[in-house]
């Protein structure tokens, strides 16, 4: 008889079988949720460590803006070579702040051979006792002194951060002519006959969280760049319409503004036409052979005389307009275009290029702001070497009083940068409340009283300069942009940039308007006016009565160094290679 041989197996074998399996199971969901624990408490961790990272890292770069803005800003005096404030990095120190840059050679004197470590050429600020709670007092001792009231205290997790920058200082130096042009920039001592007042800021910016291992090390350099772009290039007179000249407008000649030994007046896109006694010539005929009884004077490390001439039909000659009266005889000096660029024109300067026939070789300035300011305003739409379109405007904002506004490029340039501004209307809104200036700066004859007249000076009403009254001397030059239509007939030390307020101009005129002068010049120069400096000026100009242009290479180098510069940050310089 055949038996089921299933039914021989005891049932006690089988549940345990089961129970055995059933442990199993248990273990292996007992292993994986371990392992997922702590997978889970890995993750954690590095979600936290994530968040403390790049919280330290922002508050590393606050402190890099804050550093900028104290030293840049607010303590400029700090900027001066005083020893008591700075000392200088060894080459071999790699400690805190100076080894944050490399110890690599470069060439210092310019022969061709790297022969010192470029930190060695910086300096650090001198050790002090200031103290930063939760940094070492080895990095503290060379920070610089933020106010506490304006740190960060926590991250944005609520914790406790601590943080300070410290500056490392080039003293930039006047390169020497006779180096090749390959030799890098000198960073010297701040002082002797080689200094400038160009300083190049490496800042270094050290952030940790107290009793943790979080820290990060922000490396920045900044440098400075003048407001207005090489003034000592600029001719005397640079307009994009043409100048009539009916009267004795002197000009004193710029003699390398074409580059070494090449002098140049008058550079105009239209003509110059003259029919009176106008002339132009250099320095040395101006003061020393002039004409009448008037006498050159010294006047604060340069030479004054309002009224001086140059020497017509005497020796030597002057270099355009020698012969009095209604005689045309344009030197080398007067870049202007009597025709067109098809032919080239038809004066004695026919190859200056300066329409559609010679795009895209345009040698004259499309845009005349950003020739002067470095800033783009218009734009070249058909490709005639003029830019008659200004820009899309762009949203300006007060940060006195967060009063946002849509300005023009360029007025939003010189809202953020004059030193003082003469409002257009009773509404200040936009003006920063220690900028604001008044007709007052254009009405006095005593200017060493009037220490508002320096820096870059933004009139936009009311900006005629009156017969007697003066802005800006010798040692404080000005940045006057003037919107214009306006006269000028008193007496001017610095750059003056006659602007238009049109959103479109017109290439017949160089400016807004669309006849000839005197109706539609941007400028009117009447006897008496002496612009000690340059000119520029959007539009056309006509000169009235006995009235100069004199380049001044003393006034323009002061007002470049001392008056026109801007930090800003150089391109690839900011690194978080180095850790302290």
């Amino acid at each position: 008889m055949n038996m089921d041989q299933s039914r021989l197996i005891p049932r006690g074998r089988e549940s345990g079988s089961a129970l055995l399996v059933a442990i199993l199971l248990l273990l292996l969901a007992a292993i994986m949720t371990f392992a997922a624990l702590n997978v889970g408490v890995f993750e954690q961790r590095s979600t936290g460590n994530d968040i403390r990272a790049k919280a330290v890292n922002d508050v590393a770069e606050a402190g890099l803006a804050q550093g900028f803005e104290y030293l840049m800003h607010q303590n400029t005096e700090m900027l001066e070579p005083d020893p008591g404030t700075w000392e200088k990095c060894d080459a071999d120190d790699d400690l805190f702040p100076c080894g944050a840059v490399s110890d690599a050679l470069i060439d210092t004197d310019g022969d061709g051979t790297a022969d010192t470590a470029r930190r060695a050429t910086l300096y650090k600020l001198k050790q002090t006792s200031h103290t930063i709670t939760g940094l070492a007092p080895e990095l503290a001792n060379y920070m610089l002194a933020l106010p506490t009231s304006s740190k960060i205290s926590a991250s944005g997790d609520g914790g406790t951060v601590a943080y300070g920058v410290a500056p490392l200082m080039c003293f930039v130096e006047r390169p020497d002519p006779a180096a090749p042009a390959t030799t890098p920039l000198q960073c010297g001592n701040g002082t002797g006959a080689t200094t400038t007042t160009l300083r190049i800021v490496t800042f270094v910016s050290v952030a940790k969280i107290p009793g943790e291992s979080a820290s990060a090390t922000l490396i920045q350099t900044l440098g400075q760049y003048p407001k207005l772009n090489n003034p000592l290039g600029k001719p005397p007179i640079t307009a994009s319409g043409s100048i009539d000249i009916t009267g004795g407008l002197q000009v004193v000649t710029n003699p390398n503004s074409g580059g070494a030994g090449v002098p140049v007046s008058i550079w105009s896109r239209l003509n110059v036409a003259k029919t009176g006694t106008t002339n132009t010539c250099y320095a040395d005929e101006f003061f020393r052979y002039t004409q009448g009884s008037v006498t050159p004077t010294p006047y604060q490390g340069t030479i004054r005389c309002d009224e001086c001439k140059c020497d017509a039909n005497g020796a030597p000659n002057s270099i355009s307009y020698d012969s009095s009266g209604n005689v045309q005889a344009e030197g080398m000096d007067i870049l202007d275009v009597e025709g067109s660029s098809l032919v080239r024109g038809t004066g004695a300067n026919w190859n200056v290029r300066a329409d559609a026939n010679s795009y895209p070789t345009c040698e004259f300035p499309k845009d005349l702001f950003q020739f002067l300011f470095g800033v783009k305003v218009w734009s070249d739409g058909n490709s005639d070497c003029f830019a008659e379109t200004k820009l899309p405007s762009v949203s300006y904002t007060n940060p006195d009083n967060g009063v946002t506004a849509s300005v023009g490029p360029d007025e939003a340039y010189l809202y953020a940068n004059a030193d003082k501004i003469i409002p257009l209307t009773a509404n200040q809104t936009l003006v920063r409340t220690g900028k604001l200036g008044s007709n007052s700066l254009f009405n006095t004859s005593a200017p060493n009283s009037n220490a508002d007249a320096k820096g870059i000076i933004w009139c936009q009403t009311g900006c005629d300069i009156g017969s007697g009254k003066q802005v800006g001397t010798a040692e404080n030059p000005v940045i006057l942009v003037l919107d214009g239509p306006v006269s000028i007939q008193g007496v001017v030390f610095g750059m003056v940039f006659v602007r238009s307020t049109a959103t479109a101009l017109n290439p017949a005129t160089g400016g807004s308007g669309t006849g000839g002068c005197p109706s539609n010049c941007i400028l009117q120069m009447n006897a008496g006016a002496a612009i000690y400096g340059a000119l520029v000026l959007q539009g056309q100009m006509k000169a009235n009565g006995t009235s100069a242009v004199i380049s001044d290479a003393t006034v323009l180098r002061r007002l470049n160094e001392q008056q026109g510069l801007t930090p800003a940050s150089l391109p690839g310089a900011w690194t978080d290679r180095v850790s302290f």
